[in-house]
């Protein structure tokens, strides 16, 4: 149906499988380690170890940990935003780009996970 020279959306009839939303740290041999926020299903989640141009282009085996699981996005972005600030001055810790922009209200139940990168 047309109105107004547009087309109506179609709600899909499937129902979505609600999506996990985890924060990870990656481990390089060296020490040097990467903590990251993935929404990917668990067989893709499975091979990524993060978007860090370093972790990419990183050639040799690495270690990944998950550090905690949510069903909200949020709350997700959130905890790998502390970890990432909470870690800032480790030398070892490679990340280097924080990018949070999130809506207060969403994260009114929000609890954080105590975690510090083993050694």
């Amino acid at each position: 149906m047309v109105m107004n020279g547009t087309k109506r959306k179609r709600k899909s009839s499937r129902k979505r499988t609600p999506k996990t939303h985890r924060v990870y740290c990656t481990y390089f041999p060296d020490g040097r380690y990467y903590i990251g926020y993935s929404c990917k299903s668990d067989k893709l989640y499975e091979k990524y170890y993060g978007s860090s141009k370093i972790v990419q282009e990183y050639v040799g085996e690495l270690k990944k940990v998950t550090i905690a699981e949510f069903t909200q996005k949020s709350h997700a972005k959130m905890q790998e935003f502390l970890l990432q600030w909470e870690n800032r001055e480790d030398e070892h810790c490679i990340n280097d780009m924080l990018n949070i922009r999130l809506r207060r209200s969403h994260l009114k139940d929000f609890t954080p996970v105590k975690w510090r990168p083993h050694e």
